[in-house]
């Protein structure tokens, strides 16, 4: 398939870009800056210059595709905007008559866990969470309410094959050093020696490896029936108290420390997004894995984060995670 991505170096849209050229995709991708375009074309993909702010200067243009994957965003207050005027524009692009073929284009959007409620413990079982499934009512958390809007309109336009995918907390263990939402914890106990826990010990947040989310991706691409919305998510079982810890073990010195914070404090220090990291959730991937056959194969996060720590040691004090 010919496919065009929005976000295609960002830690979720690079690990997509690898994957659907590996299984012998032609991927065709945003670049907003020459050094974004030089990171797609080593890539294997075909930048197309443009910036997801300004969508007026290039959906017009888009070349023939089958597919779309919007995976770009940032975590700004101006998101809401940028979003909608980005599909204002890039839905009539997509829903435009082809001259090859009369299918609609399969288009997937990018949801996310902090879509969904909290976890609450069963009242049969205290302690034992009930895990979210895509069954489960929305109930965003207020800084991504917008991506409710942006889900709405893609599953309802006519003329376009709108699938959803929610990834869960997305973390990367690759050659570049990259680590997802573990960069600022991994970075500080590098530098000063310390990690930072938001809200307690309590608190679960589900994780997903960025080469595993990037399966589901490819593989709803490949095989969900348009109208169908994923959760992925491999990792539920080890609470923010745990990685915290094992940052701390293997990228801080000894006697590293963790400093917990409010969940008030964390969006002060970080941005109102930051209040998505004391949100305690448990989700279900059932769906996807018996549907698409999805497997991930990072489920081992200890192990995950004693090989990521020898890869950056490997890249040396001035890499960055």
């Amino acid at each position: 398939m010919r496919i065009f991505i929005t976000g295609g170096t960002g830690l979720i849209g690079s690990a997509i870009v690898k994957n659907l050229i590996a299984h012998d995709h032609h991927v065709i991708a945003l670049a907003r800056s020459d050094i974004s375009k030089n990171k797609l074309i080593t890539a294997g993909a075909t930048p197309i210059p443009g910036d997801i702010t300004r969508p007026e200067k290039w959906c017009a243009d888009l070349p023939d595709i089958d597919a779309a994957i919007h995976t770009a965003c940032d975590f700004s207050d101006a998101m809401a905007q940028m979003d909608a005027t980005l599909l204002d524009h890039l839905i009539p692009a997509l829903t435009r008559p082809k001259q090859h073929h009369s299918d609609p284009v399969r288009f997937i959007y990018t949801g996310g866990n902090w879509m969904y409620p909290q976890t609450n413990t069963t009242a049969t079982s205290p302690g034992v969470m009930t895990a979210v499934n895509e069954t489960t009512p929305f109930d965003p958390l207020p800084e991504f309410l917008w991506g409710l809007t942006g889900i709405e309109r893609v599953l309802s336009a006519a003329n376009l094959a709108g699938i959803v995918i929610h990834p869960s907390c997305v973390y990367d263990t690759g050659d570049k050093g990259q680590s997802g939402i573990l960069a600022r914890d991994i970075e500080t106990a590098q530098t000063d020696n310390r990690v930072t826990l938001v809200g307690g010990d309590d608190i679960y947040q589900p994780m997903v490896h960025a080469d595993d989310i990037a399966d589901l991706y490819r593989l709803a691409l490949e095989q969900a029936k348009p109208g169908e919305s994923y959760i992925g998510s491999a990792i539920n079982d080890v609470s923010t108290r745990d990685v915290a810890e094992l940052i701390a073990t293997h990228f801080g010195s000894e006697n590293c420390q963790i400093d917990t914070i409010s969940t008030d404090d964390a969006m002060a220090r970080y941005g109102n997004w930051a209040r998505g990291l004391a949100h305690n959730q448990q989700l279900s991937s059932a769906k996807a894995m018996q549907d698409l056959g999805w497997s991930p194969r990072h489920t081992d996060f200890a192990a995950d984060m004693a090989r990521h720590a020898k890869t950056i040691a490997k890249l040396g004090p001035n890499s960055r995670c």
